[in-house]
């Protein structure tokens, strides 16, 4: 009898440590499945990568064909000024050089405004924003005395100095460009480089004969322009003011100004800059654009974005940073409810569910190119809950627990939702999440016996 009892006790013995052994094996398994599962993950992130340098070469090209972004820089004056450098020879004679150097000139006061209509042109699936946009300038130059004394000094031959305009693009051009400049109407023609190596110039000349009062030199100028994207400004006034009204209705102020005053409506936006110069670093007068000089201006520019609302791409690519975590939270549910409820899943069942976790990725990133990303997710995820749900009712041949883990997918895919949403407060939901998530896992481990797991 004695020894038919400790066959008994052997028998269950062993069987007990087959088990343990069969299910720490799955568990190896499960964490290798994982691993696996970066592969086709890696796939998806180049995948959503090369869609976006899809979009945005779509958007090159037809920017490239219409007009850039634009970024006005002006007007500026150059006038020439007189320098004598005295040079020895080797006999110890003195003699005197005559050199001229060009010096920029800002405006004391710039008033600009403009009115950008923002329209949508479709290059395949993708949406550019393009704009047109009539720009008036007014204000007045206001030469120091030692640039008067350089404007008297000028001889008979060279009695002119430049008045210039730099854009982005001059692609964006329109219509005939003129300013009126104390009086006088002249008409701007391309001259080579801004005073940004990454704008062009336009100028004309002024005959200084013409200028009455050399203390305050009045000037106009109303134009029309085109360009895409964006549209920029350099507060290159002594005191600079720039109004804008668009009927865009999802600006993004940019640059190192933001506007004194905004607002954002359904039918467009409106926005208000006032800038001095000693809210930017270099001078109302310029003798040599060095590289410092042309560091400080560019570092000034400050404008708005015409954004069309979809981020779709960055925020596919925020959701699959959490696809591993979701991957192996949904393999822990599955393997507690394997062992809870005495059933048996086998390795390819849960292969073939992390497939349909990452598949949701596919999804979402063909689905949002089309109609979005928050009804993409919706779309995405509801597919994949309910396919995992009747996938797990036919595996576990339990409907109550395969709704139950439709549940917690739905409960997951709102958590990853919600944090790829917020910003400020992306990292305490999830910290908060994480802990929720850790203290239900703990929960469901207090009814598994893992003493005979890990004998």
């Amino acid at each position: 009898m004695e020894t038919q009892n400790e066959k008994v006790v052997e028998t269950t013995s062993a069987a007990t440590e087959n088990t343990g052994r069969r299910v720490g094996i799955k568990m190896i398994i499960i964490f290798v499945l994982s691993l696996l599962l970066i592969i086709p993950m890696e796939m998806i992130e180049d995948l959503i990568y090369e869609r976006k340098r899809t979009s945005e070469d779509a958007i090159e090209k037809v920017t490239g064909q219409w007009c850039a972004a634009q970024q006005i820089v002006g007007p500026t004056l150059t006038i020439p000024k007189q320098t004598y450098s005295t040079y020895t020879n080797v006999d110890g004679e003195e003699s005197k050089v005559k050199s001229v150097v060009d010096v920029r000139v800002l405006p004391k006061k710039l008033d600009i405004k403009g009115d950008i209509q923002n329209k949508i042109r479709k290059k395949g699936i993708y949406q550019i924003s393009l704009f047109s946009a009539p720009i008036e300038m007014d204000g007045f130059f206001e030469l120091s005395e030692e640039m008067q004394k350089c404007v008297s000094e000028m001889d008979d031959v060279n009695r002119s100095v430049t008045v210039e305009l730099a854009l982005s693009d001059l692609k964006g051009i329109k219509d005939e460009m003129k300013i009126t400049i104390a009086g006088k109407e002249l008409e701007l023609k391309p001259d080579g480089k801004g005073l940004l190596q990454e704008t062009s110039q336009i100028s004309a000349k002024i005959d200084l004969d013409e200028l009455q009062d050399l203390n305050k030199i009045p000037f106009t100028m109303k134009f029309n322009i085109k360009g895409s994207q964006s549209i920029k400004f350099v507060p290159i006034g002594e005191m600079t003011t720039v109004a804008l009204t668009s009927n865009a209705t999802t600006p993004s102020f940019t640059g190192n100004f933001l506007p004194d005053e905004s607002s954002v409506a359904d039918s467009g936006f409106t926005s208000n800059w006032k800038i001095s110069y000693l809210n930017r670093n270099y001078p109302q007068q310029i003798s040599t654009v060095t590289n410092d000089v042309t560091e400080a201006i560019r570092n000034s520019v400050f404008g708005v974005d015409l954004l069309i609302p979809v981020q779709h791409y960055q925020q596919s690519l925020r959701c699959t940073k959490y696809a591993m975590l979701f991957i192996m939270l949904t393999f822990a549910v599955f393997f507690f409810v394997e062992h809870i409820q005495q059933k048996n899943i086998h390795p390819i069942q849960y292969l073939l569910v992390g497939l349909a976790l990452t598949l949701f990725y596919s999804l979402l990133i063909s689905l949002s190119e089309h109609i979005g990303f928050v009804p993409a997710y919706a779309v995405a995820s509801v597919m994949t809950i309910a396919m995992l749900t009747v996938y797990t009712a036919a595996v576990l041949r339990i409907k109550k627990t395969a709704f139950y883990i439709g549940g917690i997918l739905t409960v997951l895919y709102v958590y990853i939702f919600v944090l790829i949403r917020m910003e400020t407060y992306a990292l305490v939901a999830g910290s908060v999440g994480l802990f929720f998530i850790l203290a239900g896992i703990m929960y469901l481990s207090q009814k598994v016996d893992w003493n005979k797991i890990v004998k």
